[in-house]
């Protein structure tokens, strides 16, 4: 897979996404946790662990040589400002077989939004699950996450199901 260079639905901004690498996952990682702050803000289950980051740039860097799990990263003038990571996942053997591929995390920094980034993040998600036979791409959003939410609706994501969970 080749690089992919746009330019923002605003004019001058240029922008590449590309698959990740081992060593994107640094970079990757730092977001992650970036994302994980913001999501705190949605609902305190997103609190993560003391060694959350390293944990998480094992896992990327593992999902980058991988062909069943994808890492893309976007980048401004050589700097990673975004990235999404998923992986094929079968669906449920009570229904029609379906195999998804199920997208964990999408980030761009908040100075660069709406530049149609994230847009292009799931588009190349799209290639990559098409090239691997997935019927269709799966995500969750917190519910709380009324831009996301409505980024993916443009997109044309509907959703299906309501995740909830009961805290002791």
């Amino acid at each position: 897979m080749e690089r992919r260079r746009e330019k923002s639905s605003s004019g001058g901004i240029g922008f590449t996404v590309r698959p990740g690498k081992r060593n994107d996952a640094n970079e990757a990682a730092r977001l992650w946790v970036r994302s994980a702050e913001e999501h705190t803000l949605y609902d305190p289950v997103y609190a993560t662990a003391p060694d959350a980051e390293k944990v998480m740039r094992r896992f990327l860097a593992d999902l980058s040589g991988s062909s069943h799990s994808c890492l893309f990263v976007a980048e401004i003038d050589d700097e990673v400002i975004g990235f999404l990571s998923g992986e094929l996942r079968e669906g449920s053997p009570a229904f029609e077989p379906k195999t998804w591929a199920a997208v964990e995390d999408i980030y761009v920094i908040p100075a660069r939004r709406s530049l149609g980034i994230g847009r292009t993040l799931v588009e190349e998600c799209y290639k990559w699950a098409r090239e691997r036979g997935a019927d269709g791409v799966s995500l969750q959003v917190a519910a709380g996450n009324t831009r996301a939410r409505k980024f993916y609706e443009r997109l044309g994501f509907h959703e299906v199901s309501v995740y909830e969970i009961k805290e002791f």
